[in-house]
């Protein structure tokens, strides 16, 4: 079977939400249909038997069915990064058949409304421009356009110049659209590969942060330690009590020593709030989460370090045990709201991880809030100088999810 229309794959059509027709995306490429309008009326207006007229009209049918299925299935409009790479394996053995099919049910009706036929030009054009390469579009898109002037001269039909003149505007607007939407792609990916390099930086210059700690933290008090350590050992018989003063200051700078060396591992173990962001982002992405997060340059706040232990227990759960499809993280100055549309529950107890956070929270001075249902789940931790303004927050949350549980039952 071909890999267009595997079984996985027919699965993922109809239960996947990311799915570009569950989205209306292809909207845009079907809705250029209306212009089959023309060639329906050449056929049913050609001097041909009326056996010949319905043979034309279920060829255009078909034509109509295939670019539909074409702009559902193979429209580059999938949000996950990793999930096109997967996708892109399975779509490269079907997209050209989709386009050999489109072109031979064009090419059955030259006999039928001649020139004309070259009214479907446009849908062709459509379908190469979302399948292929960019300098394969181009060249189709040419080869199209001479095409509608050469056939018709070379069997004796008449050359439909304003026919030529839409194909050229249509072909020249296609290939403007793929420029700019390759180089939009492109500075995406500049830009993405920016963050992962400063993050890379990052984490080279935290790493040459802990080792200039440690060395000056372990280098000298070790040196000094092993002086004095040996100079005790000399005075044990010559002068004891001098000897007994020298041990004493080994001990107090071993335990000078041993408190810097536990705030230096504190500092690498307390969570950063952008970094937290970033985190989250590639859990939720990993587990096929859509994530709504804000910029982590533009979250600032000075309750940063406990807000991103509170992100952290909130996305490990979320990933862990919610089922959910999306996530959304807001952070304000003295709030943190953290909210999912997975699977709740009224009766949700506090977990280990729940309880040590709510403990966290409450010893800074606030108040953490877990709020759980069918529709999803909210965490809230909030400062008490912002209860008014984190209880807008929930509401806005609770009313937006709301919304969402009644589309989803109209649906």
């Amino acid at each position: 079977m071909s890999p267009l229309l595997s079984r996985d794959r027919i699965v993922t059509f109809f239960d996947d939400d990311r799915m570009p027709w569950r989205q209306w995306r292809w909207v845009f490429g079907a809705v250029w249909m209306i212009f089959l309008v023309y060639p329906v009326v050449s056929v049913a207006q050609s001097d041909n038997t009326t056996f010949v007229k319905a043979l034309g009209l279920v060829d255009l049918g078909v034509f109509a069915t295939v670019y539909l299925v074409a702009c559902m299935l193979l429209m580059d409009a999938v949000p996950s990064a990793a999930y096109k790479s997967s996708m892109h394996a399975d779509q490269d053995g079907g997209r050209w058949p989709v386009a050999g099919v489109l072109v031979v049910l064009a090419c059955l009706l030259f006999p039928i409304i001649h020139e004309e036929t070259f009214a479907l030009a446009g849908f062709l054009m459509a379908a190469v421009s979302f399948i292929a390469p960019r300098r394969v579009q181009v060249a189709a898109i040419f080869a199209l356009i001479a095409a509608s002037y050469l056939v018709p001269r070379l069997l004796g039909w008449d050359v439909d110049f304003g026919v030529i003149a839409i194909m050229v505007a249509i072909g020249m607007t296609m290939i403007a659209i793929r420029a700019v939407s390759e180089r939009e792609r492109d500075r995406e990916q500049s830009v993405e590969r920016q963050r992962e390099l400063n993050a890379e930086l990052a984490v080279v210059a935290e790493r040459e942060s802990v080792a200039r700690d440690v060395h000056d933290i372990l280098g000298h008090s070790l040196t000094v330690i092993s002086v004095k350590s040996e100079l005790a050992s000399r005075l044990i018989d010559l002068d004891p009590e001098r000897a007994k003063a020298e041990i004493a200051e080994v001990n107090a700078l071993s335990r000078e020593a041993l408190a810097e060396v536990r705030s230096t591992v504190g500092r690498l173990r307390t969570p950063e709030l952008p970094s937290g962001l970033a985190s989250a982002a590639s859990a939720l992405a990993a587990a096929g989460i859509v994530a709504d997060l804000p910029d982590p340059a533009e979250a600032r706040t000075p309750h940063a370090t406990l807000f991103a232990w509170v992100l952290r227990e909130a996305v490990t759960n979320i990933v862990r045990h919610s089922g959910a499809s999306s996530c959304r993280v807001w952070v304000g100055c003295d709030e943190i709201t953290v909210a999912d549309d997975g699977t709740g529950s009224a009766m949700l107890a506090f977990g280990n991880g729940l309880r040590g956070l709510s403990e966290r929270v409450a010893d800074a001075g606030g108040e953490l809030r877990v709020e759980s249902d069918e529709h999803g789940t909210l965490v809230t931790a909030t400062m008490v100088t912002a209860t008014v303004r984190a209880t807008t927050v929930r509401d806005r949350v609770g009313r937006e999810r709301d919304g969402a549980a009644h589309d989803g039952m109209n649906r």
